[in-house]
């Protein structure tokens, strides 16, 4: 299994960044490798809410498609993720969100292995320069959405 953390450091309020990485809908837009995404059942709780997603991941000449089980939580502000269906044997992802004097800090880890060995062979090695790229493009939709027009 395969580990990955990471932090940064946001100019963005907590709650600016948990709703960026909460609307699933709207990944394929802006994350790289990402040409589908789709939130197929929604659940309110009394902690927040739980979702249904599905991704579909494309690389090269390989695509996968998989439907992960989301929690999110507002209280503190964190988003979970556990593989319900794809080419995992393994996969959690957890999201942290705290409000600073200056914006934000976000950490982000992910556990996973994959069920496939071609997936293991070809993606496992590249995932943190993927992740990273993944975290990336969330802090530049951030920017798109949230920064002060020049007008």
């Amino acid at each position: 299994m395969q580990n990955i953390s990471l932090q940064r450091i946001s100019p963005y309020g907590a709650r600016q960044m948990f709703d960026l990485v909460a609307d699933v809908d709207r990944y394929s837009e802006f994350i790289p490798y990402c040409t589908a995404s789709r939130v197929r059942h929604l659940k309110e709780t009394e902690y927040g809410l739980e979702m249904l997603a599905d991704l579909l991941v494309a690389y090269k000449f390989l695509r996968e498609k998989y439907s992960s089980a989301v929690v999110l939580t507002h209280e503190p502000l964190t988003i979970t993720v556990n593989q319900a269906q794809g080419p995992f044997s393994h996969l959690y992802n957890r999201w942290d969100f705290k409000d600073t004097d200056t914006g934000s800090v976000i950490d982000f880890e992910l556990q996973f292995n994959f069920s496939v060995p071609l997936l293991r062979r070809v993606i496992a090695p590249l995932m943190g320069r993927a992740v990273s790229k993944f975290v990336d493009a969330f802090e530049a939709r951030a920017h798109e959405i949230y920064a002060p027009s020049d007008n």
